[in-house]
């Protein structure tokens, strides 16, 4: 798939960042996230004519430099491992042309194509001192569709963040009013942490993705006693789909750890504002140690009661959560890590040229790593799973993934 570089450009906040706002401290937890880009992209049919290509490019270029004296730590850099200079050395911003069709990316099988429309190295790629802690490639096809790819270090940013980043910048590109700006939560100036840094192995795991209708979500739920949200339902199918599928492939089960990220501002003793920026994020963990215990609707009573002991919390406690799953993983459990991204806006964020047609993460940097979006339409829940060869050939046969999800044939 041919990529072609047109422009490269840093833009730069709209306005400087007052003297006092000079230095953002990162929280503890933002400390241990790891040091890498989270590369997200959005596609959209819009059909670009030739001489509107420049108009567009500039009207994304000023409501971002906009954008970013809102957010204006994302256009510092990394002073320390504790904190962000935000000196506003701005954003990396690269246009680009694919030598495709929109349908052509989208229907393609190989779900690494996805890469071509994101910035070099942005693909989990590590954020490095010097390095902008976003970089932004618009991308046009052939057929006039453009694709927005983001790298956002998850160093200040989780993924309620970066929903909030697109839609604040999305806003400001119509002129609407329904702006709401970031809320900033002050962080004492922290020591650094010095936490192992290891380099993701980009090997070949095999990463499909499956979609769960509506329809056969409600199936779900009906069997289990436990009330389950459409979430919780499908994040137990797959666990135990995925426990079924590695027993297949070694002839005995393994004990396996679910890990699951929870956006915690809802959940906080006072609740924080949704447009909070930063990792505010705790983790759902659940072990099975034995074959016994994985009937679905045991799985979905844990995930209840898992994520019912985060409610009211007043303090995000790190050690706890990171010790539960350091010790499991050096007990030789298999990991699972089951991600949503679901009942964020993504779907929303329009620019003045209609919604996206398509909004996705890009392939996983491990194995094991499974990805919860919503449907285009909002009919399911989209699954982007990675698994190695054989236990995905295994998994893709698996009793509850052929009874209740479908294989989706393209990329995206």
């Amino acid at each position: 798939m041919q990529l072609q570089v047109i422009s490269r450009e840093t833009i730069k906040p709209s306005s400087p960042t007052h003297s006092h706002l000079q230095t953002y401290n990162l929280s503890l937890l933002d400390q241990f996230t790891p040091r890498m880009y989270i590369p997200f992209v959005l596609f959209y049919r819009s059909y670009v004519q030739l001489g509107e290509i420049s108009e567009k490019s500039r009207w994304l270029k000023n409501s971002l430099s906009t954008t970013l004296a809102q957010y204006y730590p994302f256009a510092g850099r990394l002073e320390t491992s504790a904190s962000v200079d935000c000196n506003d050395n701005g954003v990396e911003f690269l246009e680009a042309r694919i030598g495709c069709r929109l349908s052509e990316l989208l229907e393609n099988p190989d779900h690494e194509a996805l890469d071509t429309v994101f910035p070099a190295n942005s693909v989990w790629g590590k954020v490095c001192k010097e390095s902008s802690l976003m970089v932004i490639q618009l991308n046009y096809f052939e057929c006039g569709g453009i694709a927005i790819a983001v790298g956002i270090s998850h160093k200040v940013a989780d993924a309620c963040t970066l929903s909030n980043f697109l839609t604040y910048w999305a806003a400001v590109a119509t002129g609407s009013a329904k702006k709401v700006p970031p809320h900033f939560i002050p962080s004492p100036k922290n020591d650094s942490v010095l936490i192992p840094e290891t380099e993701l192995q980009r090997r070949k795991w095999v990463t499909r993705r499956f979609v769960f209708l509506n329809s056969e979500i409600a199936q779900i739920k009906a069997a289990s006693a436990e009330n389950p949200t459409r979430v919780e339902a499908v994040t137990a199918i797959l666990y135990k789909s995925a426990m079924a599928s590695a027993r297949a492939c070694s002839g005995s089960f393994r004990p396996s750890l679910l890990i699951q990220p929870v956006n915690m501002r809802p959940n906080m003793e006072p609740p924080l504002p949704e447009t909070s920026v930063g990792n505010i994020y705790s983790h759902v963990t659940v072990q099975t140690k034995n074959e016994g215990e994985t009937d679905l609707n045991r799985l979905i009573g844990e995930i209840k009661r898992a994520k019912a002991r985060l409610k009211g919390v007043k303090n995000l406690e790190v050690n706890e959560w990171i010790s539960v799953i350091q010790e499991c993983l050096s007990n030789n459990y298999d990991g699972y890590l089951i991600s949503s991204f679901c009942r964020y806006p993504f779907y929303q964020v329009d620019f003045g040229w209609g919604k996206p047609c398509r909004a996705s993460l890009a392939d996983a940097p491990t194995k094991n790593d499974f990805f919860l979006t919503d449907t285009a339409t909002g009919d399911g829940i989209e699954a982007l799973i990675t698994l190695e060869e054989q236990q995905m050939i295994m998994f893709e046969n698996d009793k509850d993934i052929q009874t209740h999800a479908s294989l989706h044939p393209g990329a995206l």
